[in-house]
């Protein structure tokens, strides 16, 4: 049972030095934001479409703002996204589309890796995990078309026989497979550096597989999640994970808290006045008409 008493203690006990790591772990939040606009931007571009990332970045804050209040994870705000560079910058719903598709299995690999950090917290036979991930990435480049199906229909998104065509054909650009991948691979590593941080700030030094565990629980609950940005769902999960582990609850909860207010609660209010300044409102009305 959670002793809210030792709890208010333990945030009044923040010193300054733990309010300095709270402060990165926040500047690491929105790096990882303008991670994935860059990596957006990239993928743009090897389609022949050129966006300032600057505007990508505003898109991208502003989707965050809308899967937080949307039920399903991610629903809305790619909708959005979809919508938003179609509209505003004249580039075909095909493409955007297909760049959006693209995105999600790009962040497959870097999250498999994730998994093997996590499973090496469990695991001594490091060599035969590192050889099932080789094995992987394989399957992923020999199988890319049956990838692309099965992440259309996990998405729910319907592609055309040529936006089909085109995402397969996005696998002979192996520079743009590499940047991709790479970009998609720094914005977890700070996400698991955000953790860390959020961590050290209450005393508390996990590793870096304890950690990969506790990203792919905020992963499976987030995508689980039917709740508006996973309110409820996703700290109950994180919760949960952390004490299931043996963390006392007064730790587990004020970790919980700091994480979902910094990628719940202030994402939100920025990706909302974004909306507003960059004019993407009307758009977000006209969606959620239809």
């Amino acid at each position: 049972m959670i002793n809210f008493g030792d709890y208010t203690a333990l945030i009044r006990s923040l010193d300054n030095k733990s309010l300095e790591l709270l402060g990165i772990a926040l500047v690491l939040y929105y790096i990882s934001t303008l991670i994935y606009a860059l990596r957006w931007k990239i993928v743009l571009a090897g389609m022949g479409e050129n966006i300032p990332v600057l505007d990508l970045l505003k898109v991208t804050l502003s989707s965050i703002f809308v899967n937080n209040i949307t039920p399903m994870s991610r629903g809305g705000g790619e909708i959005l996204r979809v919508t938003w560079v179609s509209k505003k910058h004249k580039i075909p719903l095909t493409l955007s589309t297909v760049s959006i598709v693209y995105e999600r299995i790009m962040e497959i690999i870097p999250v498999m890796f994730l998994l093997l950090l996590a499973i090496t917290y469990f695991a001594t036979h490091l060599l035969s995990i590192a050889a099932i991930f080789v094995i992987f990435i394989l399957l992923i480049w020999l199988k890319w078309e049956d990838l692309i199906k099965i992440s259309t229909k996990l998405l729910k998104i319907r592609l055309t026989p040529e936006e089909l065509i085109k995402m397969s054909a996005l696998k002979k650009k192996p520079s743009l497979n590499i940047l991709a991948i790479s970009l998609s691979s720094m914005a977890w590593t700070l996400e698991i550096a955000r953790l860390k941080l959020i961590a050290l700030a209450f005393g508390w030094n996990p590793s870096i597989g304890f950690l990969a565990i506790i990203s792919l629980a905020n992963l499976v609950f987030g995508l689980m999640a039917f709740t508006p940005g996973g309110l409820g769902i996703v700290e109950g999960g994180l919760f949960g994970t952390l004490t299931y582990f043996g963390i006392p609850s007064t730790l587990a909860i004020s970790i919980t808290l700091i994480e979902r207010f910094i990628s719940y609660v202030l994402s939100t209010i920025v990706g909302f006045l974004v909306l507003i300044i960059s004019g993407g409102i009307e758009l977000w009305k006209a969606l959620k008409s239809h």
